[in-house]
């Protein structure tokens, strides 16, 4: 039988600080990469934020945690050490390379956004093979390494993504191709998984419940306390699927 436990209200912010590793106070020397590991593990899911007025939102998540820290060195870090990647988690976010095993059902299920060009190209599949192939033979690559290719026409205003760049997205989401690094325009350059992900990662293959029962775990770790819907959207999941789980 399920114990009930009651918390105040300051108890419970108190349990949720310390959780995201709020719990001490800012380092003396924040740019150890001790304190950037120790940082990723609390929250998890790093989730990646483009968008900004100061800096990048994601930057802003570890300064807060661990104070003015060296941005290069971090960004090394996260691209170098083999112990992190980028993956479709929470959104485009970065997470433990232990991770990539757990999201193989996320990247068997991908699909392309309904408005990608990619779903008009009568020549798709042979497309996309191409696209693998030139990483493969020329090493770490970016959308504007690929050729051009001509795409759907386009309202005044519209906005889209360009084909080469979907079709590398599209590996990406799929699991075919990783993230080696981001450029200081933030641009992904993508490489072959086996490049980039420890083999013991790539090849470990746990069934769904498993994998989902493990990603709702680290969350309820990552969060402290929360609710059901918190728990399980930490890893982009649905009430339905978690419920059962976290029984």
């Amino acid at each position: 039988m399920s114990r009930r436990v009651c918390v105040s209200v300051a108890e419970a912010r108190r349990i949720a600080l310390a959780a995201q590793g709020f719990d001490r106070a800012r380092p003396d020397a924040p740019t150890d990469v001790r304190h950037f590991r120790r940082a990723l593990a609390a929250i998890g899911v790093l989730q990646l934020d483009y968008v900004n007025v100061l800096v990048p939102a994601h930057f802003l998540m570890i300064w807060s945690r661990l104070g003015p820290y060296d941005r290069g060195r971090f960004e090394r870090y996260l691209y170098d050490s083999g112990e992190h990647i980028e993956q479709w988690a929470h959104e485009a976010s970065i997470v433990s390379s232990r991770d990539w095993p757990l999201l193989v059902h996320r990247r068997s299920e991908f699909q392309p956004w309904k408005n990608s060009p990619l779903n008009k190209m009568p020549n798709r599949r042979s497309y996309l093979d191409s696209i693998l192939d030139v990483v493969k033979f020329a090493g770490p690559t970016t959308s504007q390494d690929l050729p051009p290719v001509e795409g759907p026409k386009r309202k005044p205003g519209d906005w889209h993504r360009s084909i080469p760049r979907c079709a590398l997205e599209h590996h990406f989401g799929t699991g075919h191709l990783a993230v080696r690094r981001r450029l200081k325009n933030f641009q992904r350059v993508y490489d072959l998984p086996e490049r980039i992900i420890d083999d013991k990662y790539r090849y470990a293959s746990p069934n769904r419940t498993d994998a989902e029962r493990e990603l709702l775990r680290k969350a309820s770790v990552s969060l402290g306390i929360a609710t059901v819907h918190d728990i399980a959207d930490y890893y982009r999941m649905t009430v339905r699927d978690a419920e059962p789980r976290l029984q």
